[in-house]
């Protein structure tokens, strides 16, 4: 090889690969037969999904120098995302799954990570956060801001918190709304350090309990 064009073309191809992939991983989720929301099948997918992409910055920081991975917010939210379209598909495929969308045409919408859609109308929104060690002291005065305001412009509409780790920050302690509204997936650990062997206890909230509880609110 002469250029580093040349050189560059296999590692330009993997990075294309996953895009090109997903209408594939689409289709084998889809052909799975049952869905267990008394289970964790789900939640293991999810977070070994999420596992890979560590494992990968990982390998770009030790490569790179580099001191800090990229952040995986986006990533969690498509993960998540691509599982419940997959989920909730299965049991209401009139069940819409976005992400990113405004709620509504006017100015000012909020858009959330992601929403849950029905005949055009907004049935539920999700924030998703990796870890809440940033806003440790103010995340449940923003959850309540923001659901004051998914209140306001679709008033039928429920807000869901859901967090990759509760590594970093003190937990959501007492609120009654744990497992109801608020949900984090792991104790104390990132997902790069999860199998689900040795640290299936290291989950605290389940996919699937999610799914429930936003299954129990569509279902009214």
């Amino acid at each position: 090889m002469n250029t580093f064009t040349e050189a560059d073309q296999s590692y330009r191809a993997v990075i294309e690969a996953v895009g090109q992939q997903l209408p594939a991983a689409f289709q084998e989720a889809n052909a799975i037969s049952k869905v267990d929301l008394n289970g964790s099948d789900v939640t293991y997918a999810v977070l070994l999904r999420l596992k890979s992409f560590f494992i990968t910055q990982e390998h770009i920081k030790k490569e790179l120098n580099k001191v800090y991975a990229a952040p995986a917010a986006d990533f969690f939210v498509e993960t998540v995302c691509f599982f419940l379209k997959i989920v909730l598909g299965k049991i209401d495929d009139s069940l819409i799954v976005a992400s990113e969308k405004s709620i509504t045409p006017k100015r000012g919408s909020i858009r959330p990570d992601i929403s849950i859609w029905k005949d055009g109308k907004v049935l539920v929104a999700i924030e998703c956060k990796t870890q809440l060690g940033w806003n440790r002291d103010n995340w449940r005065e923003d959850f309540n801001v923001r659901q004051t305001q998914l209140i306001s412009q679709c008033c039928d509409a429920k807000l869901f918190l859901l967090v990759m780790t509760g590594s970093n920050w003190g937990g959501f302690g007492a609120d009654a709304r744990v497992g109801k509204q608020f949900f984090v997936l792991l104790d104390d650990i990132w997902p790069v350090a999860f199998d689900i062997v040795g640290s299936s206890n290291k989950i605290v909230h389940t996919i699937e309990m999610l799914l429930n509880e936003i299954l129990s609110h569509i279902n009214g």
